[in-house]
């Protein structure tokens, strides 16, 4: 039996991926620790011989990773989701804290036997700063049963759906572009709405900006939503715009949900939405007229909803098996 540890920040990404594995494959024995107090992860990493680690980031879980392959002779494999910690991508940190995020990223990279990359963006940007030898691209997992059972509703209107965090200011312009791509296709098609999940800093300016837009009626701008499953059930058309995302795990949801997918032509929308989806140019006019195709369309939006389906279906014993492969590799060297 393969003794495996996923020391992972992200939780749905850890327990997504241990289920499949273990599903799939029977030699695999593989434990989750997440979101717990410090001394409970070491314990953890105490209380068993793992033959193999992985982390999903470098700067804590990575560190006590790192500490633990090194003291315990055991290979390390590194997940990154994103760069934008440890490139201090909007001047977050200062320097020292930088410094040291710059020293913990380079000492765990040192020690791992490979990284795994979410999308080729995020593998493009990170190898950029910080020397890799080894690695591979691999999309994350997601829990497509959840996005899968949402609640239906009775509307009678064509609902385009955007669900992001607006705690990022390129999340926050995504919506923007939407928004203007709108304006006229609000005249064209009297049914026609947008609705905005997402809380974050900028919720606030979106909805100040709504108070001069002519079409503010039209759009429902929802905050943070827990049961964020119902409205991908609710909606016709998931939009998605973003000028940050190392991969847009939201995209994964939408299609999880059965939804067509339209997604920006920015950083990492693409490598999410894969061919089951419309990529556009990030900008009014573009995302004008793949909305206004799927409009008027049936047969293009019912076709995107069914790659979407069909795409979900197989995703995530999909990403499990890359995972494992890379743990095979990893141990047979």
């Amino acid at each position: 039996m393969v003794k495996i540890l996923l020391l992972h920040t992200n939780e749905s990404y850890a327990e997504t991926l241990a289920h499949y594995v273990s599903a799939e494959y029977q030699s695999y024995d593989v434990d989750v620790v997440s979101r717990v107090p410090v001394p409970e992860r070491l314990r953890a990493l105490l209380a068993r011989e793992y033959d193999l680690i992985q982390t999903d980031e470098l700067i804590a879980n990575g560190i006590l990773a790192t500490g633990a392959s090194a003291v315990f002779d055991v290979p390390l494999v590194v997940t990154i989701r994103g760069w934008a910690d440890y490139t201090n991508a909007h001047g977050q940190y200062g320097w020292f804290k930088h410094a040291t995020i710059r020293t913990r990223t380079r000492l765990a990279l040192h020690q791992a036997s490979e990284v795994i990359f979410i999308s080729d963006t995020a593998s493009e940007t990170f190898r950029e700063r910080y020397p890799v030898s080894q690695y591979s691209v691999i999309g994350r997992p997601v829990d497509t049963d959840r996005y899968g059972t949402g609640r239906t509703s009775d509307r009678e209107t064509f609902d385009l759906l955007t669900v992001t965090n607006l705690r990022y200011e390129e999340k926050y312009d995504g919506v923007l572009t939407v928004l203007r791509a709108l304006r006229p296709l609000f005249e064209a098609h009297p049914t026609l709405r947008y609705r905005v999940a997402g809380g974050g800093q900028y919720l606030d300016a979106l909805r100040e900006y709504l108070t001069d837009y002519e079409n503010a009626d039209r759009v429902t701008v929802l905050g943070f939503v827990d049961a964020v499953e119902d409205e991908f059930a609710s909606a016709d058309v998931f939009v998605y715009v973003s000028f940050l995302d190392s991969y847009g795990t939201v995209v994964l949801e939408a299609q999880a949900a059965g939804l067509p997918v339209i997604g920006g032509d920015a950083m990492g929308v693409p490598d999410a939405v894969g061919k089951a989806g419309d990529i556009c140019p990030p900008t009014p006019d573009g995302v004008r007229g793949t909305i206004e195709r799927l409009l008027t369309d049936d047969d293009h939006r019912e076709s995107l909803a069914t790659q979407s389906r069909r795409k979900m279906t197989t995703y995530n014993e999909e990403r499990a098996a890359d995972h494992v492969d890379v743990w095979e590799r990893v141990l047979d060297t």
